[in-house]
Formats: structure tokens, C-alpha cells, sequence
């Protein structure tokens, strides 16, 4: 499953972390409301593993996060 992703950078303490602003698929959903746009993540693997086991509910070997292109 291929999903992209556009993040707010800055976030948490010191500005070092960052949030889930937009995630899209393939077939254009975006999954509105079925992720928490609040929480903040350290690492993209973190995106990753919260994206896999809460959003799509798939394994994470299942899912390809890239950035959007805006």
C-alpha cells in the first residue's frame, strides 16, 4: 500500500518534533479522522509504525510512506 504523507515540522519540546498534517493513498483518501492529528512523532519510523498499526491497520512491510509533493 502506497500513502504520502505531509508533515509539520517544529513541534514538541525544543521544536524537535513534528505532526501528521495530511496522509492520502493511492485511490485519493485521506483518511480524515481516522488518525490523531495532535500527536506528535520523533522519527519517521514512529510515523511509520503508528500509520501501519492505527490507521490502515496493516504491517508495516505492507505499507510505502513518501512525502507528498506539493
Amino acid at each position: 500500500m502506497n500513502l504520502e504523507y505531509y508533515i509539520i515540522n517544529g513541534r514538541g519540546d525544543g521544536g524537535s518534533k513534528f505532526q501528521l498534517a495530511k496522509l492520502q493513498d493511492e485511490s485519493g483518501n485521506t483518511y480524515k479522522g481516522q488518525y490523531d492529528m495532535a500527536r506528535h512523532f520523533s522519527s519517521l519510523d514512529e510515523m511509520t509504525n503508528y500509520v501501519a498499526a492505527e490507521v490502515v491497520k496493516k504491517p508495516v512491510g505492507e505499507i510505502s510512506l513518501q512525502p507528498m509533493n506539493i
